[in-house]
């Protein structure tokens, strides 16, 4: 017990010499060597906040940018083809429209494309200006006109027919869709040209 509470009390720094690094490295209650030090700690935390270097950085930019090179071309053909669709779903939607009404009323419909006003659409049509429940106009979205090769109105009998089959021929650029209106008035789209 004697030599117990001995190791317990504080030694000269003769002894400690004397005794040598073994009581250092056995001592319980000595933390200098079991923790880092105060410099280390700082150190690892330096480590752990530095972000991206000069040359880190430019390799990033680089390439995204290569990236958005590539993608762009195909975005500017997805965003044309997405008008081109928009603006065809409109016109099957007021040739159903036309049709419609025109079996509803017993009377003549008409519908023309946007580049007529609704006035000069009752003149090729020859639907009085008063009647604008039987005038349908197709707003076509920016950048989005009809061929010209294309048909520009169709009107539909009393009985919701059509005299003929039209083709209407929207384009944007370098695209084009298809849309024919059959002589019952059905309509189909594709893409391309009409053949």
């Amino acid at each position: 017990m004697q030599q117990a509470y001995s190791d317990l009390q504080p030694r000269s720094a003769a002894s400690r010499f004397a005794i040598g690094p073994s009581v250092v490295q056995h001592h319980p209650f000595n933390f200098e060597r079991s923790s880092p030090s105060c410099a280390q700690t700082k150190q690892s935390f330096v480590h752990l906040r530095s972000g991206f270097t000069l040359v880190e950085l430019i390799v990033t930019i680089a390439v995204l940018a290569i990236i958005a090179v590539i993608a762009a071309p195909s975005f500017a053909t997805m965003y044309s083809r997405q008008k081109l669709e928009s603006s065809a779903r409109e016109l099957i939607m007021k040739v159903s429209e036309a049709r419609s009404q025109a079996v509803l009323l017993r009377q003549t419909t008409g519908l023309c494309l946007s580049s007529l006003s609704e006035d000069d659409c009752a003149t090729v049509l020859a639907i009085p200006n008063t009647e604008t429940q039987r005038i349908f106009v197709v707003r076509l979205d920016n950048g989005v006109n009809s061929a010209n090769n294309s048909s520009t109105n169709l009107s539909f009998r009393k009985n919701g027919s059509l005299a003929a089959q039209k083709d209407f021929i929207l384009q944007r650029q370098n695209l084009s869709y298809c849309i024919r209106v059959g002589v019952i008035g059905d309509t189909t789209i594709k893409e391309g040209a009409c053949t």
